[in-house]
């Protein structure tokens, strides 16, 4: 089964490299501080459905991603995204099992990937808008992953939405941050510790965006 994935993760992230590369640039900054070997939480923001590929381009090793439940609902993809190593959330409540999962997987030495901000946001309260509102389980499964937290931020992703732009070879960027490791000592309540880490997340994703 792992091997199954590795293949069909490296075919994928080749056939994105080549779209990407062939139709736009893109510019990926910071790819040296990507941890190699260990669990690692990746937290982005999310302008684009294309915002997971760019992900998987833009790090040197496969991302586990944390994907919307309706995907897994359509057998063929479903099946594809199984065999690319994601994991369903269902976004429309608390999602304990995808929260375990995600825990589970990071524990194990993963890298998954994880869109705190629940799905794609553009308006203020977004990453690159400057007021972000994220989902709380961002926040409980940076505090229970006990791995490194990596920050990316994609910009101008959405400029694959229009046809133009695939013959005028535009700037498409992923900014990747500095990983850090999230510690809250334990006499407070759970609740406050995960309200805690949901806005270092925070702090850390705006910090991402003011690097060049």
């Amino acid at each position: 089964m792992q091997l199954i994935h590795w293949i069909v993760y490296g075919a994928g992230k080749l056939f994105f490299t080549c779209i990407f590369k062939v139709f736009f640039r893109i510019r990926i900054v910071g790819r040296d501080r990507v941890p190699r070997d260990g669990g690692l939480m990746v937290v982005s923001n999310h302008i684009s459905f294309a915002d997971p590929p760019l992900v998987a381009v833009g790090l040197p090793r496969p991302v586990d991603f944390m994907t919307m439940i309706e995907v897994f609902r359509k057998p063929v993809l479903g099946t594809l995204a199984r065999a690319l190593g994601c994991f369903p959330v269902d976004r429309s409540r608390a999602d304990a099992g995808s929260a375990r999962e995600a825990i589970r997987r990071l524990r194990a030495g993963h890298c998954v990937g994880i869109f705190p901000e629940g799905g794609i946001r553009l308006t203020e309260q977004s990453v690159l808008g400057g007021d972000p509102v994220f989902k709380p389980g961002a926040g409980l499964i940076a505090l229970m992953g006990g791995a490194p937290i990596l920050p990316v931020v994609i910009r101008d992703a959405r400029k694959a939405y229009q046809w133009r732009n695939w013959f005028r070879r535009e700037t498409i960027s992923v900014t990747i941050g500095c990983p850090f490791c999230l510690w809250i000592p334990e006499p407070h309540d759970t609740r406050h510790r995960r309200a805690v880490a949901r806005q270092v997340l925070r702090e850390q994703l705006l910090k991402t965006v003011e690097l060049k």
